[in-house]
């Protein structure tokens, strides 16, 4: 991807932002509003993951295009449905951020810069002086464990692999669209399976919010779902895979144009 000056015209730039969603009538729009005023001429895809209420009918006045699953899919199916759909067009960087207020839009950008040399860029919450937000001890002590595992396992120096604020060059993005998530899960797994099969990893710093009302996953206060984040990093643990033995995928589009600049 080409260097990205402070003076892009995002509007020349093809970017992609998926929110899954479920029951965020109250906030989904406001977050579709922050993600078109951040990125103006984005692709803004909410995938409604069978919500109750209206949801969808919120995301589509708001701006956003809308993917309504058919059956309830959770996190992880909802966002590769996702992938899914926005790569039928070509693309420069696929984005994703929750949908339920807790990732700031004012970021995207900054991800989408970060993506120049490397494949996978996070938002973390842990590199600034302040996450944004108090997070309670039980899932401090999950996203430790996430931390360690990462590390051990798959050598990645990361300090938020669970951020779900995340920005993809279209050949990774490809790559989720393809597979999936392993185990059907977004954290370390997934990060430690891209790594190992060639694709580069770097964080930036961000502020969140409190993830207001329910979630869409079970987060990592839940001992269950930590045992299956440990349970999916172990398996690969005695596995050395290298590049070549799962080559890359060709990227769909990746280059920006220079009338972006």
């Amino acid at each position: 991807m080409e260097a990205l000056s402070a003076h892009v015209s995002w509007s020349a730039v093809k970017v992609a932002v998926i929110i899954p969603a479920r029951n965020e009538e109250s906030r989904i729009g406001a977050v579709v509003t922050d993600a078109l005023r951040a990125l103006p001429g984005a692709r803004i895809l909410v995938v409604d993951d069978c919500s109750r209420d209206a949801t969808a009918a919120c995301a589509r006045g708001a701006g956003a295009d809308v993917l309504s699953l058919p059956r309830h899919a959770g996190y992880a199916g909802a966002l590769h449905a996702g992938y899914r759909e926005v790569l039928r067009d070509p693309v420069h960087a696929v984005l994703q951020m929750d949908g339920d207020g807790q990732h700031r839009a004012s970021d995207l950008p900054r991800l989408v810069e970060a993506l120049q040399g490397t494949d996978i860029v996070l938002g973390s919450r842990f590199l600034g002086p302040s996450p944004g937000y108090r997070i309670p001890a039980t899932r401090r002590a999950g996203m430790a464990a996430c931390r360690w595992m990462a590390a051990a396992v798959g050598g990645l120096d990361l300090t938020d692999p669970t951020s779900g604020l995340r920005a993809m060059a279209p050949a990774a993005a490809v790559r989720i669209a393809t597979d999936g998530f392993p185990a059907g899960l977004t954290e370390s797994s997934m990060l430690i399976h891209m790594h190992r099969v060639g694709f580069t990893i770097r964080e930036i710093p961000v502020r969140m919010r409190a993830s207001a009302g329910g979630s869409m996953h079970a987060g990592l206060a839940g001992g269950a779902h930590l045992l299956r984040i440990a349970w999916a990093v172990m398996g690969p643990a005695g596995r050395r895979s290298h590049p070549s033995e799962a080559p890359r995928p060709s990227p769909v589009e990746h280059t920006v144009p220079g009338n972006a600049l």
